[in-house]
């Protein structure tokens, strides 16, 4: 109880220097910074004693949940209603999807390359324990038909995005059809003040990262169990590799390709959102810093909350392609398993195809998975093996498709020549 207090009233001095910063107009992204370092030295000299610490934390991860899902509904259906027309809407979602995609097919081969390269798993002493259960896939049947929502209300209390985002496009279409119609412009005018009051109410919250980050971090460091074997510390490592790879160097050549603008210019300006997604591991709950990050660099709100909500659901590289595709190569080369080029190929098309419908909170690298190796015929046992460094890689694997998801909507932006170079340069 001691030590707890102590951990509080240390972190709460922190906060206050940390406000101090702030009044002295030093910059965001240099405050999230400082409190991330500050938030690791209350995690290591009060480790299992943070718990007050972490309330703020836990405050502000359930504030950002709790506007997401209004946010969502007004963002999408001001989006749809905003294109000029059905075929630009088109053209919005294909862009989205194939970028997405893009992400993902590349974030599996930069694991295969990554995990074949060192000999992932070779030699492992790891046993697998097959009297635990596994999470059950549903089948492809079954995630279409939940892709479209029979009770909305219901829909939005348990966090489903995809029936939510649906529901938003089929509103947004209809709106859209009959925009010029006189009857319809009071819930015209009702949505689009809706989503400025949402993105207002998050601009807000955003601004108490520094804090929030801070109070995550110490958990996170006080309550790490570093009491795994070898081969898993040596996995959990390459997943971090195969994450910070894919979003400093694959996106980065990504946004320097299909943007042409200067791609370091964007990973300095999106920094605050990736480490929110870091801190919080959850897509969904990063959605609003996503948002605002974009719109922030110049990408029109509607191609950002487009883009953003599609990415919490589809492509997500970090949780559903280099996490399960890791475990898949640490998997084959520990049980000895024969796998062909054909079969590889094969993988890295499976992780695409499971990535769909998938909702953006912590914890879905587990179905991800396990979709995986129901796939490829892989024992779904060794899942739970390797599954005591989940926690931890959950940060590296949420801020990779955090990050995914935000370049997703500025490249858009830039290939519809909607970008706002300006508003990016400044």
């Amino acid at each position: 109880m001691v030590n707890s207090l102590l951990a509080l009233a240390l972190a709460l001095v922190f906060c206050i220097g940390i406000n101090e910063l702030k009044k002295r107009k030093v910059s965001f992204m240099i405050r999230i910074l400082l409190a991330t370092a500050l938030g690791i030295i209350v995690g290591v000299l009060f480790k299992g004693h943070t718990e007050y610490v972490a309330i703020f934390g836990h405050i502000f991860t359930n504030l950002l949940q709790a506007f997401v899902i209004p946010l969502l509904l007004f963002s999408i259906i001001t989006t749809v209603a905003s294109v000029e027309s059905i075929a630009k809407l088109k053209s919005l979602g294909k862009n989205t999807i194939a970028i997405l995609a893009l992400h993902n097919i590349l974030g599996s081969i930069t694991a295969l390359i990554i995990g074949k390269l060192v000999g992932l798993g070779l030699h492992s002493s790891i046993k697998m324990d097959v009297a635990d259960e596994i999470k059950e896939v549903p089948s492809f049947a079954e995630v279409v038909a939940s892709f479209f929502p029979k009770n909305i209300v219901d829909s939005m209390a348990n966090n489903k995005i995809v029936p939510i985002v649906v529901f938003s496009i089929i509103i947004g279409i209809v709106v859209l059809k009959y925009t010029k119609k006189e009857e319809i412009k009071p819930f015209v005018d009702f949505v689009n003040a809706g989503s400025k009051v949402m993105s207002h109410i998050i601009g807000d919250i955003i601004q108490f990262t520094p804090y929030a980050v801070l109070s995550l971090i110490s958990n996170q460091v006080a309550t790490l169990d570093l009491s795994f074997v070898k081969d898993l510390l040596f996995l959990l490592l390459l997943i971090y590799v195969a994450c910070f790879f894919h979003t400093f160097i694959t996106s980065t050549a990504m946004i320097s390709l299909i943007a042409r603008v200067n791609p370091f210019k964007f990973q300095k300006k999106f920094f605050p959102a990736w480490l929110i997604a870091f801190t919080t591991q959850s897509s969904l709950g990063t959605l609003p810093a996503n948002i605002k990050a974009q719109e922030d660099m110049g990408v029109p709100t509607e191609i950002a909350s487009f883009a953003g909500s599609i990415g919490t659901t589809f492509g997500m590289p970090g949780c559903a392609a280099i996490w399960p595709v890791l475990l898949a190569i640490f998997t084959i080369n520990a049980l000895n398993i024969p796998f062909t080029t054909t079969q590889y190929i094969i993988m890295v098309g499976s992780a695409l195809i499971a990535s769909l419908g998938t909702v953006g909170v912590p914890g879905t690298g587990t179905i991800q998975a396990t979709a995986l190796f129901t796939a490829m015929g892989l024992p779904l046992e060794m899942i739970l093996v390797l599954s005591p460094i989940a926690g931890v890689a959950d940060m590296g694997r949420t801020s990779t498709n955090v990050h995914a998801a935000g370049s997703t909507g500025f490249m858009v932006a830039a290939l519809q020549k909607e970008l706002d170079l300006d508003k990016f340069n400044a």
